[in-house]
């Protein structure tokens, strides 16, 4: 077992003995196995970090003690009318709980997408605890996936009109976590937050830090999805919001251009593998944002540039 800093150990898996835990990830293996039988091709299923795999093969089969990193993976879908992309994270006591799942297609509206997501997760409620889910959820986007594409442009439109009437605010909000590693979120979390037109900053390592900024509802929403994934711990330290006419220049109240994964090509600092980071240049960039009083409320203590 790893020691109380590895950010993959969670309170559940060490309620369970070895031997339970052991049993478990032979079964997510097994169904890995049958996953990449029905999906060969190099982009259909994508593992995170092949390297994980080898270790959770390496435990289940008791030639080690160390739990590895959860597995992640990516599936990708062609279904009829277009393609989906399903992010699957597994935690060390799946299936003996639900793992976490998301779908998304660049060619869906939010709305359709948020449904899909939805109808998927009542499917998988159904699913008798203890079994695998994967398999069933790849087919069950197989079968219903498609219908999700129908009436795309009419939903399109409705959803600009939405936006246009209902939100009239700006809102940036400010996120912590108790560690971001994983490559599959930090990717989810970059698509996503273009997928909303949000600009801002990931900042991965431990602590994790986010900044959203946009329209009161595109942030709403991209939160909504963030943090229904797998996540040891994560809040939203501080919101900040303003009323905004319907033809205000949203631009003049951002503090971000773009959204981007903060590391050494923002002059920041990073040691230990590149999980922890300098915070004195944190705080830098921080300033030259015009944020730096946000610092005091992520560390409960005034910044100041090293």
């Amino acid at each position: 077992m790893k020691s109380e800093e590895d950010p993959t150990i969670d309170s559940a898996s060490e309620s369970l003995n070895q031997s339970e835990v052991q049993t478990l990830v032979e079964l997510q293996l097994s169904e890995v196995d049958m996953l990449q039988s029905m999906f060969p091709g190099p982009r259909e299923l994508v593992v995170d970090d092949p390297s994980v795999l080898c270790d959770l093969r390496d435990f289940a089969e008791g030639r080690t003690t160390l739990l590895p990193p959860h597995l992640e993976l990516v599936i990708n879908l062609d279904v009829e009318k277009g393609q989906l992309s399903m992010s699957v994270n597994l935690p060390h006591q799946y299936p003996a709980v639900q793992p976490t799942v998301f779908v998304r297609s660049q060619t869906l509206s939010r709305e359709a997408q948020h449904r899909l997501n939805q109808d998927l997760l009542t499917y998988l409620k159904t699913i008798q605890e203890g079994d695998l889910c994967i398999g069933p959820a790849v087919t069950w986007l197989q079968e219903k996936g498609g219908t999700f594409f129908e009436d795309y442009p009419q939903m399109e439109n409705t959803e600009d009109a939405s936006v246009e009437t209902k939100d009239d605010k700006f809102a940036r909000l400010w996120i912590y976590s108790h560690h971001i590693y994983s490559k599959v979120k930090r990717k989810d979390i970059l698509d996503l937050s273009r997928e909303f037109d949000l600009t801002g900053f990931c900042l991965p390592g431990k602590p994790g830090i986010i900044c959203v900024e946009g329209r009161t509802q595109n942030t709403e929403d991209w939160w909504h999805k963030v943090r229904s994934w797998n996540w040891q711990k994560i809040l939203c330290k501080k919101r900040e919001e303003v009323n905004i006419s319907s033809d205000q220049d949203l631009s003049a109240l951002r503090r971000f251009s773009t959204f981007e994964e903060l590391g050494s090509e923002n002059n920041i600092r990073v040691k230990n593998g590149g999980f922890h980071v300098n915070m004195g240049d944190v705080f830098r960039y921080l300033e030259e944002h015009e944020c730096g009083y946000v610092f005091k409320d992520y560390f409960g203590i005034s910044g100041r540039p090293t």
